[in-house]
């Protein structure tokens, strides 16, 4: 599929060495009702294409799913439908309370 039907976000601590806790934030994800846990930090939701995958990432700009860390997060990558869906933007707002930090697109290179 074509990048324009996707969205691309990232949140992510201030300072590298700044963490959530992965348990805490797997239990928000859990608890909403709305994602299943896809194992080793990926989480999808259960009505529409958005996807999460939670990492401990030693650089913002090169890392892989494989940089899940069952005890500390820095950054968690997103990626969902572009369509303007109200239950997204309700997550994304939600979340960023949530992590006390603001969800950002990523810059598209097309």
């Amino acid at each position: 599929m074509e990048s324009a039907f996707y969205g691309y976000y990232y949140v992510s601590k201030d300072c590298i060495s700044n963490t959530w806790d992965t348990k805490a934030i797997e239990l928000y994800l859990l608890n909403t009702g709305y994602f299943s846990d896809n194992g080793n930090g990926s989480f999808g939701h259960n009505s529409t294409l958005l996807s999460l995958q939670l990492m401990l990432v030693s650089d913002y700009s090169s890392w892989s799913s494989n940089d899940y860390n069952s005890i500390d997060t820095n950054y968690v990558s997103i990626v969902s439908t572009k369509k303007n869906e109200s239950v997204i933007e309700q997550f994304f707002q939600d979340f960023e309370i949530f992590l006390g930090r603001q969800i950002i697109e990523e810059a598209n290179d097309d």
